[in-house]
């Protein structure tokens, strides 16, 4: 019997050394950096976390997708769609199983579809963004336009960075997109007439402005209206009221409506109970209760356009031109922008 005893006694000495060998402790995240309010939206997570996890303690880390590499040492990392390819080819993202999302039909069909490779799931969707026409809504020429060439015999309508390094080749991919009518277009045809009105449109001081200078010139009265992403009309204050925005074709064919992506992914290198805490960590990060916090900040909307459906209904009620937004991010024909790299 006493032998019994000591050999069970020391098989549940290994057991328990075994499980503290593989017990998670700590994880490290890092979220889309370019997102406002990073460190309001590090804080929801992590007070989320505290609630479902107080034994695993989250650790921020810095990373961007575009330029960080390998994001070594690093367990959960959001990303950019358009950066997927090379993550995947490098190996340094894993993919997982839809059922592992919460809720997964409350995140927009497009999106998912977009982060999907040869039947493999390559993260979850978070938050969305695009170049869409932000303009007066009591202007007739911008509210009636359906395609840039129809502004053909206007100047100077809208502020517009065309030529601002950032910028430019995604309007020569939006121009592609329209005129081919394909959401990730390789070729490249000639867009400089376009292109050419593109800058013709554009009021000429404000050219080369970063996306913030070029909402606030338009808040100032600067032009009819402004293409940029939804999130930029955060700045404004002074022409809000009377502010609409549309997606509208960057060629004379029908607009072919396409959206980033930033998703939430796990480590290729994380396995087994960490590999499960990380989803845990995911699911949180792209929880529609956090979405619908960070979406305000000091009560005042970020317009920022989200991969479920759910947050919409409760900002709609506060703020009403959510409306719109929802009514973007609704259409049937969005595609997910997949490049090209920055």
């Amino acid at each position: 019997m006493k032998k019994m005893i000591a050999a069970i006694a020391w098989l549940l000495t290994i057991f328990l050394a075994s499980c503290g060998k593989n017990s998670v402790d700590t994880l490290t995240y890092a979220v889309y950096p370019y997102i406002s309010g990073v460190d309001q939206y590090c804080e929801i997570i992590e007070k989320r976390w505290a609630e479902i996890e107080p034994d695993i303690k989250l650790v921020r880390a810095e990373w961007d997708c575009y330029e960080g590499g390998s994001p070594d040492g690093i367990d959960v990392i959001m990303y950019d769609a358009v950066m997927q390819e090379l993550l995947i080819e490098n190996e340094w993202i894993r993919p997982i199983d839809k059922k592992e999302i919460k809720k997964s039909e409350d995140i927009f069909p497009f999106a998912l579809e977009g982060l999907t490779v040869d039947g493999r799931l390559y993260g979850i969707p978070v938050f969305l963004c695009g170049n869409f026409l932000i303009y007066d809504r009591e202007c007739t020429e911008l509210a009636e336009a359906e395609h840039l060439t129809d502004l053909s015999g206007e100047s100077e309508i809208l502020v517009i960075n065309s030529k601002f390094s950032l910028n430019r080749p995604q309007y020569i991919y939006e121009v592609l997109a329209d005129t081919l009518s394909e959401a990730n277009p390789s070729a490249g045809d000639d867009v400089d007439s376009v292109m050419a009105l593109v800058d013709k449109l554009a009021v000429d001081a404000h050219e080369s402005d970063d996306d913030t200078q070029v909402a606030l010139a338009y808040d100032s009265g600067a032009g009819k209206g402004y293409i940029g992403f939804s999130e930029s009309m955060r700045f404004l204050s002074k022409r809000m009221s009377g502010t609409s925005i549309k997606t509208i074709s960057f060629s004379d064919r029908e607009d072919l409506p396409r959206l980033y992506v930033d998703a939430v992914a796990v480590n290729s290198k994380v396995t087994g109970q960490r590999y499960d805490k990380c989803i845990e960590l995911m699911n949180v990060i792209a929880d529609s209760d956090v979405l619908s916090s960070i979406s305000v900040q000091n009560e005042s909307p970020q317009y920022l356009l989200l991969a479920r459906k759910t947050p919409y209904e409760t900002l709609i009620k506060s703020f009403p031109l959510y409306e719109q937004l929802e009514k973007l991010v609704l259409n049937e024909k969005n595609k997910v922008i997949l490049g090209p790299r920055p």
